[in-house]
């Protein structure tokens, strides 16, 4: 699913709005993006065909024995057609996928997006970024040098991970993406409160990438 359609109009003003709010208790500067997929997975459907190839193949054997190589070659054809057809639709992409790629590939991405949008991007090092991946079902969670050092050895983003699963799989994303970034802002405030003459330097708290 696209992120500009699993968040429409009113959503992203909330969200907005929650980022906002949490800003005006820490100096940490918060950064939601919300990504389709991390990676291509070209892979994909050259996995899905070679499986539907053979099973194509073996009913061929049961049902026509004998049957002219041309016309085996056309079964195939129809195969790898039809595995690159319906893996189009992420969730049956992800079924060809493992579970350990669809982990490096969330995590590369969201150090990529992390790099892109929010590391040295605040003079006091105070970002954080909240990357959702779809495809990958994954939430990555960055903080600058600043938040890493604020948080005590026991603090963890595992809170502010399931906030966003939770809602998802409510189907009510925006409501779970509201309270991780309402638990990111109760996490740094004591912290890293707000300083008086504090100013957002990162202004995009929201970003969707179909």
């Amino acid at each position: 699913m696209k992120p500009t359609t699993l968040i429409g109009p009113a959503d992203r003003e909330r969200i907005e709005a929650a980022v906002r709010a949490a800003e005006a208790g820490t100096s940490g500067e918060i950064v939601v993006q919300v990504v389709r997929q991390s990676h291509d997975f070209a892979v994909a459907p050259w996995r899905l065909a070679v499986l539907l190839a053979a099973i194509a193949l073996l009913a061929a054997e049961w049902f026509a024995p004998g049957a002219p190589i041309l016309a085996l070659l056309g079964l195939q054809a129809g195969a790898v057609a039809i595995a690159h057809a319906v893996c189009l639709a992420d969730s049956v992409r992800r079924l060809a996928l493992r579970e350990d790629e669809l982990e490096r590939a969330a995590n590369r991405g969201g150090l990529e997006a992390f790099r892109a949008h929010v590391a040295r991007q605040t003079t006091g090092r105070t970002g954080i970024l909240i990357y959702v991946t779809l495809l990958e079902h994954r939430v990555v969670v960055l903080g600058d040098e600043a938040v890493d050092r604020a948080l005590g050895p026991d603090e963890t983003w595992e809170g502010v991970v399931a906030c966003v699963l939770e809602g998802i799989r409510a189907g009510r994303a925006a409501d779970g993406i509201v309270r991780a970034v309402e638990r990111c802002g109760a996490m740094l405030s004591h912290p890293l409160p707000r300083a008086e003459q504090d100013a957002d330097e990162i202004v995009r708290g929201l970003i969707l990438t179909d």
